[in-house]
């Protein structure tokens, strides 16, 4: 059975270290392994899914502020930008709670505030061992919110060790274009039967220089991390862990909201903006994560083996309005998002060359943001005004069951699933919300995948899935203006999004050459957007469900080893999105546009290694003029170009290993901007200070890595 040449691995060993995971690397006839694909430890060849899985040594080599940076030039994937730390992921156009991001398993979607950028700001990178990367529908195993893919964000952490040991890791570094400096340092204390991981890590960047010199105010960030897991054995097989993390952002600005108002705010509705140049802006947000987690194998027919977690994740974040004219806020909402989770699944081996996986999950999402907004009557002083309860006790409870059936055949691997959700939103009261407020979702999910084992040099395998996202607590209760200028009207009776995609693909390997391509198209009915209401006091979006929408597009990896060390790489991704709904005849909004990347990479234990990558990006005119009243913006074509350049030292001076790398991003200086990007053009006032979200220029950095 191919299950079984993998041995009894767990997401934990899997993962424990640098070493093991280069172990993994340099073994070709283990291949590489995904945990996120099928719930457990799969090699992806034998996946009927599109999945990328960047390593720990891409992780340490990148110059990367957030998990968008790391995420950028992955075929099919894309970034949302409102700001320097703000970009949300997007897989196949799908975005925002449209793709699930986890980290080290446990969902954190959950938590999503009203601004963009928040999800690829919550882990600090460098505390990032393993990024697996799931395009199309994982509702199967992982529910609301998995229709576009999946992010399995996973952290640092050790492995037990025959005899006591200590080790350890460190990371410091520099950048030139931020004035930026980092530092992460973490221990990891095991024997045979315990393992005590600490870890922290600190950033601080000033603002960016983009390609024309400019500085983007306010585009600076701190970021402190502090990571704790313990992993004991209570018995042969049976393993219990307990983690606690801590990452917490300071000044995180969206400057996609930025805008400098001219109407005067006498007569018009409570809650107007000042005159003057206003932000958006969060002064201080914390993510809380507390799991316990119990894996076992137990005796008995069909070798069962059970995985359950319990966890609670918190998110504290402020929403504050900044009045530069004013010099302070005039709106402020301090607000904790608060998950309660969980899951247990059981593996089971029928036969030598099946797999059959079910299991059941919950989760529970509260929120009851409070804002004080300051208004013409009181000086714009949130500090004078009554509070004002947005949404009274808004909870969010989904409860599932799935079962997943993998059959390894002499040719091909079959994978069967399905599962059901009810997903229930409540509140006591919203503000400018119309009862009835509750709204039970059942939904249920499937998928069916094959993947043809005829040839070393080509393996098709096909797919037919179906996942679903329910409305967030956001758009059903907050009506409340957001960073793109608009008041969003909620709506607590929105239908789930349905995503169904067919796709298609190979993989194969034809000498010292591998590739993977996939096709598909995905057909999203109910689709969620905001429709402009013409006529309104001010800027005001209503949250409605679209017919449908169709996305369709090409993805493709080619890699090539020249020689034991040296490997060239290069990828592309098309795509193409359509608003089907009878009253917009336009493109879906925000489709990222063609691209391609192209790479050169050195890697060796002990030398000189270097990394050469060029990305290029098509324009984009494809827009939604009518469903975003012309605020999606047409963007130009570019193409950028990083090298790093490094020597990575043999043990010595009392360290394992260590490395220090001289990088360049940016090389030429261009000037550009990605094409989701939340500014928009009637915002644009330099005179006023309102400037465009242009990336950041030629940049220079210094990082060295060590173990210990």
């Amino acid at each position: 059975m191919k299950r079984r040449t993998l041995g009894r691995l767990t997401l934990a060993s899997l993962l424990a270290t640098p070493a093991l995971a280069a172990a993994q690397e340099s073994a070709p006839t283990l291949g590489t392994v995904s945990v996120t694909a099928t719930g457990y430890e799969t090699l992806i060849d034998e996946t009927p899914a599109s999945v990328t899985v960047i390593e720990s040594s891409e992780i340490r080599n990148r110059e990367a502020r957030t998990l968008g940076d790391l995420l950028r030039g992955q075929p099919g994937i894309a970034t949302a930008v409102d700001g320097s730390v703000g970009s949300d992921p997007i897989i196949r156009g799908l975005k925002r709670d449209q793709v699930l991001v986890l980290v080290d398993g446990v969902r954190i979607n959950a938590m999503q505030p009203p601004a963009r950028g928040s999800l690829a700001s919550y882990v600090n990178v460098d505390l990032i061992e393993r990024i697996e990367i799931v395009r199309g529908p994982s509702s199967v195993l992982y529910g609301a919110g998995a229709m576009g893919g999946v992010i399995n964000i996973i952290t640092r952490g050790g492995d037990f060790t025959e005899e006591p040991e200590t080790r350890g890791f460190s990371r410091l570094g520099v950048t030139s274009v931020d004035d930026g400096i980092r530092g992460a340092v973490g221990v990891t204390v095991s024997n045979d039967r315990n393992v005590l991981d600490l870890s922290t890590a600190y950033l601080n960047t000033d603002d960016y220089k983009n390609g024309d010199g400019d500085r983007l105010r306010d585009s600076g960030t701190e970021q402190n991390a502090y990571h704790l897991r313990y992993r004991g054995k209570l018995a042969p097989g049976h393993e219990v862990q307990f983690r606690a993390q801590r990452d917490e952002r300071k000044d995180v600005w969206y400057l996609a909201s930025r805008n400098f108002n001219e109407n005067d705010p006498s007569g018009l509705p409570a809650g107007a903006p000042p005159l003057g140049l206003n932000t958006h802006y969060t002064p201080r947000q914390t993510r809380d994560l507390f799991e316990l987690r119990y894996e076992g194998e137990l005796s008995g027919a069909w070798a069962p083996r059970v995985e359950a977690s319990v966890y609670r994740h918190e998110l504290s974040r402020g929403n504050y309005d900044w009045n530069a004219e004013l010099g302070r806020d005039y709106r402020t909402s301090d607000t904790d998002f608060t998950t309660d989770g969980l899951r247990v699944q059981t593996e089971l081996v029928p036969a030598d060359d099946q797999v059959l996986l079910f299991g059941t999950e919950a989760w529970r999402l509260r929120a009851s943001p409070v804002s004080f907004i300051g208004a013409e009557a009181n000086g714009f002083r949130p500090e004078n005004a009554a509070p004002t309860p947005l949404v009274e006790n808004g909870r969010i409870e989904s409860t599932g069951v799935f079962v997943q059936h993998e059959t390894y055949l002499d040719s091909a691997t079959v994978n069967l699933g399905a599962r059901y959700d009810e997903v229930r939103g409540s509140a006591d009261a919203a503000m400018g919300v119309s009862e009835p407020l509750d709204k039970t979702d059942r939904n249920f999910s499937w998928s069916a995948g094959l993947t043809w084992h005829l040839d070393e040099a080509f393996n098709p395998y096909f797919s037919l899935s179906e996942g679903y996202r329910s409305a967030s607590l956001l758009e059903r209760y907050l009506t409340y203006p957001y960073s793109d200028g608009f008041t969003w009207q909620s709506n607590p009776q929105l239908d789930p999004e349905r995503n169904r995609t067919f796709e298609v693909g190979a993989r194969g390997r034809i000498g010292a050459t591998s590739y993977t391509v996939s096709a598909y198209e995905s057909r999203i009915r109910d689709y969620i957007g905001g429709r402009v209401v013409e006529g309104a006091p001010q800027p005001t979006k209503e949250t409605i469900n679209l017919d449908e929408a169709r996305i369709h597009g090409v993805e493709a990896l080619l890699e090539h080893a020249f020689t034991d060390a040296i490997t060239g790489y290069a990828s592309g991704t098309w795509i193409r999105g359509q608003n089907r709904d009878s009253r917009f005849d336009e493109p879906l909004t925000q489709m990222p546009p063609p691209e391609a990347s192209i790479g050169l990479s050195q890697t060796v234990a002990r030398g000189w290694q270097w990394d050469a990558r060029l990305r290029a990006v098509a324009s984009q005119s494809r827009t939604a003029d009518i469903f975003t009243e012309n605020s999606e913006r047409n963007t130009s074509g570019f193409a950028t170009a990083d090298l790093a350049v490094g020597y990575r030292f043999g043990p010595s001076a009392g360290f394992r290993s260590n490395e220090l790398t001289f990088s360049v991003t940016n090389i030429a200086n261009k000037t550009y901007r990605e094409h989701v990007n939340e500014m928009t053009e009637a915002r644009l006032d330099p005179a006023n200070g309102v400037q465009d979200i242009w990336a950041p220029g030629r940049g220079f950095g210094l990082t060295w890595n060590a173990e210990f």
